[in-house]
């Protein structure tokens, strides 16, 4: 049995935009994919990184506490105590920076990642689907006005 050129062209065209459909719902599916992925790796690391300055700080200020108790016991008070002090504030300091800097280097790591597997996913234009849709019935009408010729391969009138 053979369908009218019509029929045909309109089974190209519905066949070929359901194919777009899916393809651009599954694209559209892997870029939430990746999104939440690279969402739940900045939490991650922002909660890593959050525990560590935690727990550097608090080791500052136990060491800090028992210099002074230290200070306090044996009677030291004075420039030479305040320096150690401040050494120790600044050694704080400086293991915040750092924890905020790999911090930094670590949400960039996370962002590329994700700029690179959002780049490999495939997603069909409106102009695109326009084409395919329209060369599919061009081929459908091609197929039911002439099925010797398709065969063939020849889609052009004699």
């Amino acid at each position: 049995m053979c369908l009218p050129a019509p029929a045909l062209a309109a089974l190209s065209i519905a066949t070929t935009a359901t194919r777009i459909y899916a393809q651009n719902e599954s694209a559209e599916a892997q870029q939430d994919l990746i999104s939440a992925q690279a969402d739940a790796e900045r939490r991650e690391s922002l909660e890593a990184a959050e525990e560590d300055l935690g727990m550097r700080i608090k080791a500052a200020r136990e060491l800090r506490s028992r210099m002074r108790v230290a200070a306090g016991e044996s009677g030291a008070q004075g420039a030479s105590f305040a320096a150690a002090i401040n050494q120790t504030i600044q050694d704080q300091d400086s293991a915040s920076a750092a924890v905020a800097n790999q911090l930094s280097f670590t949400q960039r790591g996370v962002n590329d990642r994700q700029a690179s597997a959002l780049s490999q996913v495939r997603t069909v234009s409106g102009l695109e689907a326009g084409l395919q849709i329209a060369t599919a019935g061009a081929r459908g009408l091609a197929v039911g006005r002439r099925p010797e010729d398709a065969k063939a391969g020849r889609t052009s009138d004699r």
